[in-house]
C-alpha cells in the first residue's frame, strides 16, 4: 500500500464497495454503495475483512476511519434485497458471516473511528458498534428496527451495545425500534464526538490523526489493556508486561524526559 493519499477501489466479486484512502498513520474505508443507503451484503462483508486482514500487515498505519459514500447514509443496515434472495441455510450463514466481518474490527490491533450521518440502522449500528469510537453529525438517524420487522439484531449489537449504554437501554432500542438523534447518542454514551452536518468525516479523520501520534506500541496494548477483566486476575500481570514494552521505547523516554506536569 501506498503513503499517499489517493483512493484506491477494493474490489470485491465485480463491484467496487470500499475505496480506501491513506494519509500518514491513518486509513480511510468508505462504504461505496450510497445507491442502496451503503447497505451490507456478502461482498462488503468480504472487502472488510481482506482490506483488515491488509491494514494490519502495513506497519505504517495505526487508526482507521470508517464512513460511507453519499450523505443520506453512512449504513441503513442489512441489503434486504439480498437477504430476500437467501434459502434458510444461506441466511444463517449470512448472518453469521456479518458478525465475524464486524468482529474482525473488533479484535484488530488498529484503532477504528466510525464518522456517522444520515441513516445508522440495523447492520450500519452494528457495523458502527464493532468501531472503537463513533463520531456523529447532527443528520444521524440511529435504530435498531429488527425486532418491529419481527427479527433480532443478530451481529453484535446486542452484545455490543450494552458495554456502551447498559441492557435496559439496549432492550429499549431494541424493543422499540426508535430512532434517535445525536445529541441523545452522545448523552447515553453511544458517540464519543459531536460534528455539524456532513462533517463527521472531517472531525473523525481530525481525532484519528491525533490518536494516531501515539507510540505504536502503546496504541496497540490500549485496547488489550481496557477489554481485559479486573476479576481475571490478569491486569496486573499484563500492565507490567504492557509497561515494560512500552517504557523500553526510546520515543517513551524522550517524552518523559519533556514531560511537565
Amino acid at each position: 500500500m501506498s503513503g499517499d493519499a489517493s483512493p484506491a477501489i477494493v474490489q470485491a466479486g465485480d463491484s467496487p464497495v470500499l475505496a480506501y484512502q491513506r494519509e500518514g498513520h491513518v486509513a480511510v474505508l468508505t462504504l461505496t454503495r450510497p445507491e442502496v443507503l451503503n447497505a451490507i451484503d456478502h461482498r462488503v462483508c468480504e472487502a472488510i475483512v481482506r482490506q483488515f486482514d491488509a491494514l494490519e500487515d502495513d506497519p505504517e498505519v495505526r487508526v482507521v476511519v470508517l464512513t460511507g459514500e453519499g450523505s443520506k447514509a453512512f449504513s441503513a443496515g442489512a441489503d434486504l434485497r439480498h437477504m430476500r434472495g437467501l434459502d434458510e441455510r444461506s441466511l444463517r450463514r449470512f448472518i453469521e458471516f456479518t458478525w465475524r466481518a464486524f468482529d474482525r474490527i473488533y479484535q484488530s490491533r488498529l484503532i477504528s473511528v466510525a464518522a456517522l450521518h444520515g441513516h445508522v440502522l440495523g447492520g450500519g449500528l452494528e457495523l458502527a458498534l464493532a468501531c472503537d469510537l463513533r463520531v456523529a453529525d447532527s443528520t444521524v438517524s440511529i435504530a435498531l428496527p429488527e425486532m418491529s420487522l419481527g427479527s433480532v439484531p443478530g451481529s453484535g449489537a446486542m452484545q455490543r451495545l450494552p458495554r456502551l449504554i447498559g441492557e435496559s437501554r439496549t432492550l429499549e432500542m431494541a424493543l422499540s425500534g426508535r430512532r434517535i438523534g445525536a445529541e441523545e447518542a452522545h448523552q447515553v454514551g453511544l458517540v464519543n464526538a459531536l460534528a455539524e452536518a456532513g462533517e463527521a468525516g472531517t472531525e473523525a479523520q481530525r481525532l484519528a490523526q491525533v490518536y494516531a501520534q501515539r507510540p505504536a506500541e502503546a496504541l496497540r496494548y490500549a485496547k488489550v489493556a481496557v477489554r481485559t477483566p479486573m476479576e481475571s486476575g490478569l491486569a496486573p500481570a499484563l500492565h507490567g508486561l504492557i509497561s515494560a514494552c512500552c517504557h523500553n521505547e526510546k520515543s517513551y523516554k524522550e517524552r518523559t524526559d519533556r514531560f511537565q506536569a
